[in-house]
C-alpha cells in the first residue's frame, strides 16, 4: 500500500489546530492552493504545519474514523475493550461493540483490522515526510530540532501501537514478523514485514533520538511531546521488552517531574478536565475542540453514569449519553467498599432492570462546556499519560529487579488513592499480582492495560457472564465466542489464552492486494497460538 503522495502535504496546509488542548490557534496559513509543494518541503515553518497535522490526526484520526479508532483516546476504547474489566452493551451497536464482543470482523483481514493499520501509518507517511524534508529546509537550526525530535516521536509511539496489535508480544515473539518499516517517503510501496525485534529496536532508536533532540525543548502546553512524554514512552516500551532496569530509569526521570499525585477526591471528580484543573501528575493530554468532538463518540459520552435525575436516554443528559459503558463485577470486587474509597454505584430509579443491575463508574462522567445547554458541546479533555503510570512501572521494574523498593511505590500510590488495607507483601509473585490489580484499577480505559496487559504478562483473559445470583457479569455477547463457553453452567465463563491471535488483527486485505512482496503465509493466523 502505498501511503506517500501529495495529498497529505496539501491537507496539512489547511488543517489549523484551532483551540487545540485550549490553547491558541498554532499556525495560521494561507489557501493551500497559493503555496506550492516544493514551498512545503524546503520551509521549516511549513513542514511544522505538516507535524501539527500529524498530531491531529494522532489525537483524533479525523479521516472520518470515529469511536474506537478515533486517535489516541479511541484507542484507549479499543485496547480495554478487550479485556475483562469493561462490559458494553449492544444497543448502539458499532465498532465499540465489535471490539468489546470479539466479532471476528474485529481483527480479520477484512474486518477492521484496517483502521489502525491506515491510521498509524498515514501519520508515519506524514512524519517521514517531515523527517526527510528538514535536513535541508530552510528555518532556524533549534526550530528545526524541536520539530523533528517531535516527528521522531510520534512515529516511534505509531510503531509502538502497531507492533502491540499486528504481532504477539514481543518476550515470545522476538523473531515472527512484526509490521513494515517505512521510514522514509521514499520507500516503495512494496516492503516486508520486518521482525518484531527490529521493530522494536526501531521504536527505541526514534525515541532516544527524539529524547535527545528535545532535552532543552519547553513544550507550550500539555498535547505536545516533550522529553518526559518521551520518557514515559520508553518506559513502557521497555516495560513490554521486560528491561527493567531501563523501565524503573525511564519512569523514575519522569515520575520526579510529575510526582504530585492526584487526591482522592479530585480521582473521584473525574478525568473530563485534567489540563483546565491543572492536575500537577498530568504529563501528557489533549482536548476535544469544536471541530473534533468526533460526533461526540469518546469514552465520556460512552459511560454509562449521568445522574439519575437526567433520565435514561440518549438525549436526556446535556450530553449525549450512549449508555454502553459499564465496569464489571469482578472489576468492582477489586475495590474496597469504603466510603472514601468508592466510585460505583447502580441506578435504582430510573433504570431497567437490564441496566440497574450494572456497575457505574465516575472516571469518565461529563456534562458539556459551561455554555452548553442541554445537549451541549462535549468537549472534555484526556489524560494521555499520568505520574500514577510511572510509579506504578517503577513498582513492577522494582519488584521484578527484586531492589527492595517495589512495596514502597505500589503504597506511594495507594495511600494517595485512600486505600485502607494498603498491600504488606515484599517480594516475589504476590507482589507483582498486587500491582497489577492497581494497574487495573487507577489506568482503567487509559489504552496500557486491558488486552495490551494480557499480552506482555502472558496472561490469558476470562470473563463471567451476568447470571441471577451474579447480575454483574458480562453480558452473554461479551463470553459467548470465547473459549469454554457453556451457557446452561452455573457460572458461565470465556477465556482467550495469552496468545491467542484473536488479540492480534490480521495484515489488513488492502495492504495484502497491493504489496507485491507479501504472500498469504506473511498474513498473521485469525486465531490459535
Amino acid at each position: 500500500m502505498k501511503y506517500i503522495n501529495k495529498i497529505f502535504l496539501l491537507l496539512a496546509l489547511v488543517v489549523l489546530m484551532t483551540g487545540f488542548a485550549g490553547c491558541k490557534k498554532l499556525l495560521t496559513t494561507e489557501s493551500s492552493t497559493e503555496t506550492s509543494d516544493g514551498a512545503v518541503l524546503k520551509s521549516a515553518t511549513q513542514l511544522n504545519m505538516v507535524l501539527t497535522s500529524a498530531y491531529r490526526k494522532l489525537y483524533f484520526n479525523n479521516d472520518g474514523a470515529d469511536r474506537v479508532y478515533a486517535g489516541l483516546a479511541g484507542l484507549q476504547m479499543y485496547v480495554d475493550l478487550g479485556g475483562a474489566d469493561m462490559l458494553c452493551h449492544s444497543n448502539m451497536a458499532g465498532n465499540q461493540y465489535v471490539s468489546y464482543n470479539y466479532d471476528p470482523t474485529r481483527t480479520q483481514i477484512v474486518g477492521n483490522s484496517e483502521a489502525i493499520w491506515s491510521m498509524m501509518y498515514k501519520i508515519i507517511n506524514q512524519v517521514n515526510t517531515v523527517i526527510d524534508a528538514l535536513p535541508k529546509a530552510d528555518g532556524n537550526a533549534e526550530f528545526k530540532q524541536q520539530i523533528m525530535g517531535q516527528a521522531k516521536a510520534i512515529r516511534g509511539i505509531c510503531y509502538f501501537h502497531l507492533i502491540q496489535n499486528y504481532q504477539q508480544t514481543y518476550i515470545i515473539a522476538k523473531n515472527k514478523p512484526g509490521v513494515i518499516l517505512r521510514l522514509s517517503s521514499a520507500d516503495p510501496s512494496s516492503m516486508p514485514r520486518s521482525s518484531v525485534e527490529a521493530c522494536y529496536n526501531q521504536i527505541l532508536t526514534d525515541l532516544k533520538e527524539a529524547k535527545s533532540l528535545l532535552a532543552g525543548f519547553e513544550r507550550p502546553n500539555k498535547w505536545t511531546i516533550d522529553k518526559n512524554v518521551i520518557s514515559g514512552q520508553l518506559a513502557r516500551v521497555y516495560l513490554v521488552m521486560n528491561d527493567w532496569q531501563n523501565a524503573l530509569a525511564e519512569a523514575t526521570t519522569v515520575y520526579n517531574a510529575y510526582n504530585v499525585l492526584l487526591t482522592r477526591d479530585q480521582y473521584r471528580a473525574g478525568f473530563d478536565k485534567v489540563i483546565t484543573n491543572g492536575y500537577p501528575e498530568i504529563i501528557w493530554a489533549m482536548k476535544y475542540t469544536d471541530t473534533d468532538n468526533i460526533g461526540g463518540s469518546t469514552q465520556f459520552n460512552f459511560w454509562y453514569n449521568q445522574d439519575e435525575s437526567y433520565g435514561e436516554g440518549f438525549t436526556d443528559g446535556p450530553i449525549y449519553a450512549f449508555l454502553d459503558f459499564f465496569a464489571d463485577g469482578k472489576y468492582e470486587q477489586l475495590f474496597e467498599k469504603t466510603e472514601d474509597r468508592y466510585q460505583f454505584w447502580k441506578r435504582t430509579k430510573n433504570a431497567s432492570k437490564e441496566w440497574s443491575t450494572k456497575w457505574a463508574y465516575n472516571k469518565y462522567k461529563h456534562y458539556g462546556d459551561a455554555n452548553g445547554a442541554v445537549q451541549g458541546n462535549t468537549r472534555p479533555e484526556v489524560s494521555l499519560m499520568r505520574g500514577s503510570e510511572m510509579l506504578l512501572i517503577m513498582a513492577e521494574a522494582a519488584a521484578r529487579l527484586g531492589n527492595g523498593n517495589g512495596l514502597t511505590y505500589l503504597n506511594r500510590l495507594q495511600r494517595a488513592r485512600g486505600v485502607v488495607a494498603v498491600t504488606t507483601v515484599a517480594a516475589g509473585q504476590a507482589l507483582l499480582d498486587a500491582i497489577y490489580v492497581e494497574r487495573r484499577k487507577e489506568l482503567l480505559c487509559e489504552g496500557v492495560t486491558g488486552f495490551y496487559d494480557l499480552l506482555r504478562l502472558q496472561r490469558p483473559l476470562i470473563r463471567y457472564q451476568e447470571t441471577a445470583s451474579y447480575p454483574e457479569g458480562h453480558y452473554t455477547w461479551g463470553v459467548s465466542q470465547l473459549n469454554g463457553y457453556v451457557a446452561s453452567a452455573s457460572q458461565p465463563t470465556g477465556t482467550l489464552p495469552s496468545n491467542d491471535y484473536r488479540f492480534i488483527c490480521q495484515i489488513p486485505q488492502l495492504e495484502m492486494s497491493n504489496n507485491e512482496v507479501l504472500t498469504p503465509a506473511d498474513q498473521n493466523p485469525f486465531s490459535g497460538n
